[in-house]
């Protein structure tokens, strides 16, 4: 099975100083808005993303639409917390992977929303704006934006007029439930990001495509060496890093067809672990015994059962 293509190619004429931090960035926009692609449109939510609001304008992260008035039960499986609690039908997101939230980032969403809403003729109740911050923003940083209203933990309404349509989600801050950790697996801090995977390996991938186990596979190899600001890899035991590997076994070995996983191997390395009995239970007698010498077939049978046999076959010859 092919597996998605994670990496990303600069722009020719990106500044030396810009590459790795502009790389970055888009490498984690495309990975969110990847992980919506995969996740929502089997549950009727449209997603659109790099989506113009206007002519020749910059273009807003990603665009949740659903057809609905209310999100269904399958829909809320999958939405983080403060989207799933929306009654909008149209959901504009900017992702803030790699810096904290600034004025420039509240500007740039609400212009977004600003234009869209314009462009598409919707009133205040069908369109909601979300700024989503995979490093958790201080405090003092995001309440000088009026962000102290903590309507449920990592979602974070304003108090001011200006910013109060929007809303701030904080990955680190989400609860570990299956329905944010959708999002959370993109969370800055690693033991996030690693509970956001055990969440999804024991409880999410049962309703995912093949395709979706795959880009989440490499998702996890290429996200597993960033740091992130304050926790370290060698923060976390040989064992949890183990484990976290088999994990990824157990989950995508099922879906690789057998005659694959089996290609390759010596016949003694498929048979490891399988009792005898239970193989030759497959095989018609005279399939067993090919190949062996007469002295093998007879191998641990008691005079008395030889002499049993010689008597039985030569009755049979008898009546020929």
């Amino acid at each position: 099975m092919e597996k998605t293509n994670l990496s990303t190619t600069k722009p020719s004429n990106q500044k030396p100083s810009e590459d790795k931090e502009t790389t970055e960035k888009t490498l984690l926009h495309r990975i969110q808005s990847r992980i919506f692609e995969l996740l929502l449109p089997p549950v009727s939510v449209t997603v659109s993303t790099n989506l113009e609001v206007m002519t020749n304008p910059p273009a807003a992260d990603i665009l949740l639409k659903r057809e609905n008035k209310y999100w269904t039960e399958e829909q809320l499986e999958r939405l983080p917390d403060g989207i799933r609690d929306s009654t909008a039908r149209h959901i504009l997101i900017e992702f803030k992977a790699t810096e904290s939230v600034s004025k420039k980032t509240f500007i740039q969403a609400a212009g977004y929303e600003h234009f869209y809403q314009n462009s598409k003729k919707l009133t205040d109740d069908e369109i909601q704006t979300f700024v989503i911050c995979a490093i958790q923003p201080q405090k003092a940083n995001r309440e000088q934006y009026g962000y102290k209203i903590r309507v449920q933990p990592g979602v974070y309404k304003s108090d001011q007029i200006m910013l109060n349509h929007i809303t701030l989600i904080s990955l680190n801050e989400l609860p570990d439930e299956l329905h944010n950790a959708w999002t959370t697996c993109l969370a800055s801090k690693k033991r996030k990001r690693l509970k956001a995977f055990q969440i999804l390996k024991s409880q999410g991938f049962k309703f995912i495509s093949n395709e979706f186990k795959w880009f989440l596979s490499d998702l996890w190899q290429g996200i597993s060496t960033i740091g992130d600001d304050d926790m370290a890899l060698n923060n976390l035991s040989p064992q949890e890093i183990e484990d976290f590997g088999k994990m990824w076994g157990d989950v995508l070995l099922p879906t690789i067809p057998l005659e694959e996983r089996l290609k390759g191997l010596k016949p003694e390395e498929r048979l490891v672990g399988i009792n005898p009995t239970d193989v030759m239970s497959y095989f018609k007698p005279e399939e067993r015994l090919a190949g062996m010498k007469p002295e093998e077939r007879l191998a641990g049978l008691s005079m008395a059962e030889l002499e049993k046999q010689l008597k039985k076959l030569k009755r049979q010859q008898g009546k020929k």
